[in-house]
């Protein structure tokens, strides 16, 4: 299966050339749509893959993974081509239901392709080097968008859109896997997908709590620091090279697996989304250029190592059904991301500082929920120790 583990690194590589992405909010508001309106269509976005997310879920895991990333890279694919007409709310809208339907069919589906793919001591290390590929593909595409979004940002979207497309072509080469499903009943049921879990009320904590945490970190970076850096008078066009240099400390997330192989799992996340408070409780009151800077980038890098941990974690839990339990994850992490996004959005409208403020105090609830889960830790391992 090394074959598939180049390929989809292909793809993640690909999904990260977004070349408007460092004035993706700027882009929006150029068009006529309010900063409130942008975190409504995130809301949106987040509902969709909640309406969505456990059905894709499903779906791969009775007519396998392969089929259902082809259909929802071609979905994501059509979303960056309908981007470049977009002109008003409703126009934003309509984009915002193709990319929510297409997000929610790769979501979690990527991760049971890539973890089916690989042996299960090498999950860790696989998820990383997915991660850091994507970022490697942000890293130039945000660089590149320093020249390209100075002529048009509806430019930088069509090179995306192309980006998009060959995904869906690389897709076509890869070889399915096995995926195993609960065959005791035919029909979907949802509350069997929880049956399944053992352990689950724990799982729930640490699902809930890092969802906090990736939201609020994903804000800040990609939205929050757009109007901060305008705010304090940065000129949006050089947006890139910020957004470059934090992909660039995102690539760390490729050697996660050194530090935990070395400090343990539980020590590494704990030092992980400390530092990660400690960092949006600066941005929060600094208006200097510099400490902002270092802040988001920070972020980014330290974001993307929690990633494969965190992925790892959630996997070890799952034998059978696996997309389908990881959609049920992300569906629940989902719908607390898509509260955060109306207060975030009505905050921001009002005064941006407000808007670090909550992201610091939801961070913090974030944080705790992990801690509490991974003083647990060695229960839970013991008793899925016993369960084999």
């Amino acid at each position: 299966m090394r074959k598939n583990l180049n390929l989809m690194y292909i793809i993640s590589f690909l999904q990260g050339l977004i070349f408007y992405g460092p004035v993706s909010l700027i882009y929006k508001i150029q068009k006529g749509v309010s900063v409130k309106e942008a975190f409504f269509l995130e809301f949106f976005l987040l509902m969709i893959t909640v309406f969505t997310e456990v059905l894709w879920g499903y779906f791969a895991d009775k007519y396998g993974y392969k089929k259902t990333l082809i259909i929802s890279y071609f979905l994501f694919f059509l979303s960056r081509v309908t981007l470049i007409f977009c002109n008003s709310f409703v126009s934003f809208f309509i984009e915002t239901c193709i990319r929510g339907i297409s997000v929610s069919g790769i979501s979690g589906c990527d991760i049971a392709f890539l973890y089916s793919s690989c042996s299960e001591n090498e999950s860790e290390k696989v998820f990383g080097r997915y991660r850091a590929y994507n970022s490697t593909g942000f890293f130039i595409s945000s660089i590149l968008s320093v020249f390209i979004v100075g002529k048009s940002i509806e430019l930088a979207i069509f090179f995306t859109s192309i980006a998009y497309g060959i995904n869906v072509l690389i897709m076509y080469f890869t070889s399915d896997v096995e995926y195993k499903v609960d065959k005791k009943k035919e029909s979907f049921n949802l509350k069997d997908s929880f049956k399944d879990r053992n352990l689950i009320k724990q799982m729930l904590v640490f699902v809930i709590a890092t969802s906090l945490i990736c939201e609020i970190t994903y804000g800040i970076t990609i939205n929050l620091s757009q109007i901060h850096f305008k705010n304090i008078g940065f000129d949006f066009k050089f947006f890139g090279f910020i957004t470059a240099f934090s992909e660039l400390a995102s690539l760390l997330s490729s050697k996660t697996y050194i530090f935990t192989n070395k400090f343990g799992q539980t020590k590494t996340l704990k030092f992980i989304i400390t530092s990660t408070l400690i960092f949006v409780f600066i941005l929060t009151f600094t208006e200097n250029i510099i400490f902002s800077i270092v802040c988001i980038i920070s972020l980014s890098g330290l974001t993307a190592m929690s990633s494969p941990i965190v992925l790892d974690i959630q996997n070890k839990f799952i034998k059978k059904n696996r997309a389908t339990i990881l959609s049920i994850y992300s569906m629940i992490g989902n719908i607390f991301a898509a509260i955060i996004n109306i207060l975030i959005g009505f905050l921001a409208d009002m005064y941006v500082k407000y808007s670090f403020m909550l992201c610091f105090f939801i961070l913090l609830i974030g944080v705790y929920g992990v801690y509490i889960y991974l003083s647990k830790t060695p229960k839970i391992e013991t008793k899925i120790i016993r369960s084999k």
